[in-house]
């Protein structure tokens, strides 16, 4: 019969419970995360409103959630946001959540970097980051790294031209 003094099954126990929660990320399918729409949400006479819809998916057969999500956008290889929010997001077992991500700019912008949307109807993305998940051993983070295409949506425009009649 083995017999462990209370120090050994301290230290063994504390090695353990460092290397379970990366063991645990190999039993997790990675969540992807895509910019589904790009919505201009707002025209102002300094600049415009743009939401980007993101889409975080779950193959997984049981719920996560996401304690914290950092990103940064690039459109046509130019940065145009990045952040991160720290709001719970759960994400049910195999099925997608999608999350608004609003980007005040002003026309200055647009000159920079996002002028290429003038006049456009799709832009090239890259969107990337890191997911952090909450499990039962912890919180795991996954990094991650997409490109895509994505139609810009001009419907959400508010109007902001004055009714027919009125004097400026």
């Amino acid at each position: 019969m083995i017999r462990l003094s209370h120090r050994k099954a301290v230290i063994i126990l504390l090695t353990a419970s460092l290397f379970l929660p990366a063991c645990f990320s190999w039993m997790i399918t990675r969540p992807t995360v895509a910019i589904q729409a790009i919505h201009v949400t707002g025209l102002s006479l300094t600049g415009a409103t743009l939401t980007f819809l993101v889409e975080l998916e779950n193959p997984n057969g049981f719920g996560l959630t996401v304690t914290e999500f950092t990103y940064s956008v690039y459109l046509n290889d130019r940065l145009v946001a990045n952040g991160e929010t720290t709001d719970p997001i759960a994400i049910q077992s195999r099925s997608v959540t999608s999350i608004p991500l609003p980007l005040k700019t002003s026309f200055q912008d647009l000159e920079k970097g996002l002028k290429s949307l003038i006049g456009s109807d799709s832009v090239e993305y890259r969107i990337q980051g890191s997911l952090t998940v909450q499990s039962f051993l912890g919180h795991l983070e996954f990094p991650y790294n997409r490109t895509g295409t994505i139609e810009i949506d001009l419907k959400h425009q508010r109007s902001s031209r004055l009714p027919a009649g009125s004097a400026s």
